[in-house]
């Protein structure tokens, strides 16, 4: 890091690397979350770099944003997000470029925002809410096999896991009365299903 505590760019011959030392990604990790900080109600550094991996490939970040009502014209209020309006300041800076997904396009909206910092590590930002939050979580921490392991530890019990939403759901249609289950931790998203829980370094 800089004296300002920006993150001086990695030099790589032009290549950009697919993995990480950790190191270098907590240290974008860190800047990009003081800034989102006072702008969200939660936040949260997920995936590889919260399994506590020694390289990663990217750098996750969960978060519900705080919003700010305004004034959209002399009849009407508007809520305005205040961590796209850091992101948007952090495009402008030059700090944050959009990152092409794999079709070539830009995936930057309400939910979902694909960056790629100046140092040239991938940042994936996830608005998430107070309802999906722990479920959302583990979902975003993963690992892959972790997650397949709930999703069918859910399916066995004859639930369905929805891993971006509020928890499991079964039923419906012709199966019967819809149900959901609305999970509160980490650690009900495992045992609502019979698995032990696991930490997220375990996973």
């Amino acid at each position: 890091m800089d004296s300002e505590g920006a993150v001086t760019p990695r030099a790589a011959g032009g290549h950009v690397a697919s993995r990480w030392p950790r190191a270098e990604a907590v240290a974008v990790a860190r800047h990009v979350c003081r800034q989102l900080a006072p702008v969200c109600t939660r936040l949260i550094v997920a995936g590889s770099l919260r399994r506590r991996r020694a390289e990663v490939g990217d750098v996750e970040i969960l978060y519900i944003p705080k919003f700010q009502t305004e004034q959209a014209d002399m009849f009407a209020t508007t809520q305005a997000n205040l961590v796209d309006r850091v992101l948007g300041g952090m495009l402008a800076s030059g700090e944050f470029a959009k990152r092409p997904n794999c079709n070539g396009g830009f995936a930057w909206g309400e939910k979902n925002k694909l960056a790629l910092h100046r140092s040239g590590i991938p940042v994936d930002l996830f608005t998430a809410s107070e309802s999906n939050w722990w479920n959302y979580l583990v979902c975003r921490t993963g690992g892959a096999e972790s997650n397949i392991r709930i999703a069918q530890a859910a399916i066995q019990r004859g639930w369905k896991w929805n891993p971006y939403g509020d928890g499991f759901s079964r039923g419906g249609a012709l199966a019967g009365p819809a149900e959901s289950h609305t999970v509160h931790s980490e650690r009900e998203v495992f045992e609502f299903v019979g698995l032990p829980y696991l930490e997220p370094w375990q996973r």
